[in-house]
This record gives C-alpha cells, structure tokens and sequence, in this order.
C-alpha cells in the first residue's frame, strides 16, 4: 500500500507550527530582556508584557498544533477510506467474476443439452459480462491483488473473449457442429480460477480488517490529542484568569488607596479652604471694625474739635463786639470752613459704620443709601423693602455692604438711568435682588469673576453659606441675585483627615 504524497494544506500548518515556536522563543527572549532591566520597568507593566508576549504566541501554537494534528488524521483517514472503497469494489468485481464464470459454465451446459437460439443467447449474454471485467479488474487489481492471481484471472476473461470473438465469427447459416467447435474449453480451469479469486479476495478482507483497525486505532488518538489540547488549553486559560485576577485586585487595592488619598487631599484642601474662609471674614471682621474705630474717634476727637471751634467762632459773632472788617470776613470764613469740616466729618463717619445702620437697623440704613445715591447720581431707585427686618450685625453689615458696593458698580459702569432694589425673607433665607437698566455685565466676569469687587461680595455670601450670582437680566441691564441663611449653617465634619 503505497503512502499518498503531502498535502499543501500540511505543508502549510507546519510552517505556522514553525513560525509560533519562532515568536515563542522570541517573546521569551523579550521579557527576559525586560526582567533585567526591572530595576527600570514597572512591575506592572512588566507583567502585562510577559503574559501578552507568552499567553498569545501559547494559544496561537496549541490552536496551530491542534490544527495540524487534525489535518494529519484527516487525511490519514481519508487514505484508509479511498483505500476501504477501492478494496470493496476490487471484491465486489471478484465476486461478480466467480458468479458470472460460474454462469457462463451453465449457460454452456444448457445450451450443449437443449440447442436452441435461446440457451446459446444466454450464453453470449453471460461471456460479454465476463469480457467487460477485465478492464475495472486490471485498474483496480494492478496496485492492489498478487500478480500471479490477478493474471489467472485476467487470462479468464481474455479466454471467453476468444470464445466470444470465435461465436460472433459464425454467421446465421452456421450448424450446431460448427457452434459446438467453437466451444473451447477455457485454457483456465475452474479450480485454477477459484483458488486464484479465493486468495485474492482472503487479501481484500485482510487489507479491510487492517484498514477498519488503522481507521480506529487514528479515531483514538485524535480523540487523545483533542482531549490533550483542550485540557492544556483549559489550563492556560486558568492560568491567565489568576494573573489576570491577581493584576485586577492588585489595580483595585490601587485604585482604592488613590481614592482614599484623593478623599483625604479633598478634606485637606476643604480643610485649608474653610481656614482662609474664616482668616478672610475675619480680616472683613477687622476691617469693619477698624472703619468702626475710625468712625468713633472721628465723631469723639475730631467732630467735638470742630464743632466746639465751630460754636466759638459763633459765640464771638454774636457778643455783638465790632471787630475790623477783614477780621469778620475771616471770622466768616472759618465758619464755613468749620461747617464744610462737620459735613466731610459726617459723611466720612457714614461710609465708615453708617450710624443709621447701628442704630435703626439694615432697612432704614439701604433706604438712605438710596436716598443719597439718587441725590448724588441722579439714578432713580425703585425700592421694595420689608417694614421692619432683624438680623445680626454682621449679617446687617454684609447685606449693607453688598448693597452699596452694587450701587457703585451701577454709578460707575452700568450706564443706566433705574435700578430696582428688592429685600425680603423666604422661609429662613434673606433674599436681596437688585437689577439696573444699563449696558450689562462683561460675559468674562460673570463667568470668572476677575473684578476684585465682585469677588469681595461673592466672599461675603460664601463666608455665611449663601448663594451669589450676577448676570445679564432678560431684556438688557445686569441682575444680581443674593440669597443668605438667616442662621449659621453647621460645619463640616472633617474628622479623620490627615494631619
């Protein structure tokens, strides 16, 4: 039996075979290369590349071998099956040659007892299918039967083709004697031809057994090897799980330590944000209470110095005494001065602490920053304001403050000829709105607050938990917005921050 020549598609699975154990033994030579410079490679990363460059280039050759070693059994098997049929047709035509020479032998015997047309018909008919045997038995016993037997069989046929040749010679005048001559004995006896076709068709069934035997015994070891393959396949693809698994609880305990650090940055800077918030009110604090002490020593020291000057000066005028003409003038002029003294004195202790503030409260005290402002200005001021409203000093202060800074913004900037100036409580909050009719607010300092006056009342919201906002209002003009908690808001909790 004669091996069949290989296939491409082997041919082609062994160079993969050969190109995976290339890039194996070269991604092994790479994480090598990497492990000694470890000292300057993430051991992470170190990781990810050892079982990308080992895991990939395993499973591409376990898949490469698993291939191979099924295409090599395929055809294996699909050699012991062309062989299979090949032996069952080769038996098939040896035993349709033992019938029909068995046949041909009593056709004969038939037509020599009876003679007539039809027996002899009969026995033509039984040698043209023995004469059409000898081709499929030449083809087929050539690579497959002993010669000696393949040739005692072969030497039938071409005997009944004489014997057909010679009967097809006769014409229809031909006599029974002449039919009889004809008749030759075939130069093969029967028992020459059976021993000949027994011993090849004992062959054919031991080639079978033999074939059917490689056919299982090849069923079983693919079996193995595709059992090998999977298992080793199952165990790569555990091994990678572990790593896999080890290197993601190794990123979340990772992750979990940058969250708690993050976590504790973020009460730090919470931390840190509150301490400047209050060192920043406090500094207000101390300023308010600067402009306060100013505002005390200007009214005690400086307002009883001028007004006693004042109030000499018109004791003097008025004893009647005839002093010179330029010393009257004189005196009259240091009156004036003295008065214009008083009202400087006066209007400095009122942007300092307003003493309407501290005495009447934050209402009176915005109603008569409006008054000033639209005799200064010009501006007419529509005011919606509570009757009576009580609150804190620094809460009196800051909403104060916020209201004459807005103001100064509008006189200086806005352009606009009305501002509209609410005040009111909500639930627990104070709600302060003004909105003016002028050319609007720059987009740029809405949106990062670059003027320092801005940013001075954003801070005073902040500093009681508040809510500030300032923009464009709906038609033109700028709006700004101030809500305030009417009591103080309780502390973060910032325990167990890091010191």
């Amino acid at each position: 039996m004669n091996p069949a020549p290989e296939s491409s598609a082997s041919w082609s699975l062994r160079r993969l075979w050969r190109e995976g154990l290339r890039r194996l033994r070269q991604a092994h030579e790479e994480v090598e290369a990497a492990a000694a410079r470890s000292g300057q490679v993430p051991a992470r990363l170190l990781r990810r590349l050892a079982l990308l460059k080992l895991a990939l280039p395993m499973v591409l050759a376990l898949g490469a071998g698993m291939l191979w070693v099924t295409e090599s059994g395929y055809e294996r098997l699909e050699r012991t099956y062309a062989e299979l049929k090949g032996s069952r047709v080769f038996s098939a035509n040896l035993n349709s040659l033992s019938f029909l020479a068995a046949r041909a032998d009593a056709t004969q015997a038939e037509y020599l007892l009876t003679r007539t047309p039809e027996s002899l018909s009969h026995h033509r008919s039984s040698l043209q299918q023995i004469v059409a045997m000898y081709q499929p038995l030449a083809d087929v016993g050539a690579q497959r039967a002993d010669a000696g037997d393949l040739a005692v069989a072969l030497r039938y046929i071409e005997g009944e083709k004489e014997e057909l040749a010679r009967l097809d010679a006769l014409g229809p005048s031909a006599t029974g004697s002449d039919i009889e001559a004809a008749l030759k004995p075939n130069p093969v006896s029967d028992g020459s031809l059976r021993e000949a076709i027994g011993r090849m068709v004992s062959g054919e069934r031991a080639l079978l057994e033999r074939a059917e035997a490689e056919a299982a015994s090849e069923m079983q070891r693919q079996r193995w090897v595709s059992l090998a393959t999977i298992a080793a396949g199952m165990l790569l693809l555990i091994l990678l799980f572990q790593a896999y698994r080890s290197e993601f609880e190794d990123e979340q305990r990772m992750a979990q330590r940058l969250q708690e650090e993050r976590d504790r940055l973020e009460r730090a800077v919470r931390s840190r944000t509150r301490e400047l918030s209050e060192l920043a009110t406090h500094l207000q604090e101390v300023a308010e209470q600067e402009k306060a002490r100013l505002a005390r020593e200007l009214h005690d020291e400086l307002g009883a110095i001028l007004t006693a000057s004042k109030m000499d000066v018109s004791m003097v005028m008025r004893k009647g005494l005839q002093p010179p003409d330029a010393a009257l003038e004189a005196l009259q002029r240091v009156q004036a001065n003295l008065e214009q003294g008083v009202q400087i004195k006066r209007r400095v202790i009122e942007g300092l602490m307003p003493s309407t503030l501290s005495h009447l409260g934050v209402v009176a005290a915005v109603d008569a920053l409006a008054d000033e402002v639209e005799a200064q200005s010009g501006l007419r001021i529509e005011r919606d304001l509570p009757e009576s409203l009580t609150l804190d000093r620094e809460r009196s202060i800051a909403v104060f403050r916020l209201v004459q800074e807005a103001l100064t913004n509008v006189q200086k900037h806005a352009r606009a000829t009305q501002v509209d100036l609410v005040l009111e409580t909500r639930d627990d909050r104070l709600c302060l709105r003004l909105r003016d009719n002028g050319i609007g607010l720059d987009p740029t300092k809405t949106r990062k607050l670059k003027s320092h006056g801005l940013r001075g009342m954003k801070h005073r919201v902040d500093a009681f938990g508040g809510r500030f906002e300032i923009g464009t209002a709906p038609g033109g003009g700028t709006v700004m917005a101030v809500e305030i908690p009417l009591t103080d808001l309780p502390a973060p909790d910032d325990e167990g921050e890091a010191a």
